[in-house]
């Protein structure tokens, strides 16, 4: 185990990589997340307290239109269970699309870039309880980071930047909407596909 680690290192520190950021080239990825938090939620009629899991799986399918510019499209999958503590459960699944753009700002030549990448989704809220609740979801990220270069085709990202997610139940009695406003970080991976 310590051998393939030195490895990995090894490679990432002492090979000549570089991403294949030149106009017409193809951008294929994807990036997940998963965390747990706890709900705390007082009002004079109701309180409760809850446990949460949420799972954001997001892939990117996007073609550089110039060297270092890539425009395209991100679909996402979210899926969020959870209990509350005085009885009951929450399961919602989001499902959103969306235009991204991005621009990476070193020289092709670099083991690693800095990137910056905006995206606006917008999709389906489902919550699969009882009611059968349905609303939207819309989500606007602004992100900056950078991408490590395993090969001149692989990549790894790191991202951190604002995230705004406006949530609605549309076809319940308990009609609402949600406006969360926050940070965001986001690990993923990218393959550059060289063009033919």
């Amino acid at each position: 185990m310590k051998y393939l680690l030195f490895l990995f290192i090894a490679t990432l520190f002492f090979t000549k990589s570089y991403g294949q950021l030149e106009k017409r080239n193809w951008l294929i990825g994807g990036n997940g997340s998963l965390y747990s938090y706890n709900e705390t939620f007082r009002s004079p009629s109701y309180n409760h307290d809850a446990n949460y899991t949420n799972i954001d799986l997001s892939a990117t399918i996007g073609y550089f239109l110039k060297d270092k510019f890539v425009s395209g499209i991100r679909p996402s999958f979210s899926k969020i269970k959870g209990k509350v503590t005085s009885g009951g459960s929450t399961d919602a699944s989001k499902l959103t699309i969306g235009p991204f753009v991005r621009y990476y700002f070193l020289k092709q030549e670099k083991q690693f870039n800095i990137l910056t990448d905006f995206c606006y989704q917008i999709g389906l809220n489902q919550y699969f309880g009882a009611l059968h609740e349905k609303g939207k979801y819309n989500m606007l990220n602004a992100m900056v980071g950078t991408e490590v270069f395993f090969t001149s085709s692989v990549g790894m990202e790191i991202l951190l930047g604002y995230s705004n997610k406006i949530v609605s139940i549309d076809n319940s009695q308990s009609v609402f909407e949600s406006n969360k406003n926050g940070f965001q970080l986001s690990i993923g991976f990218q393959l550059h596909l060289i063009k033919d």
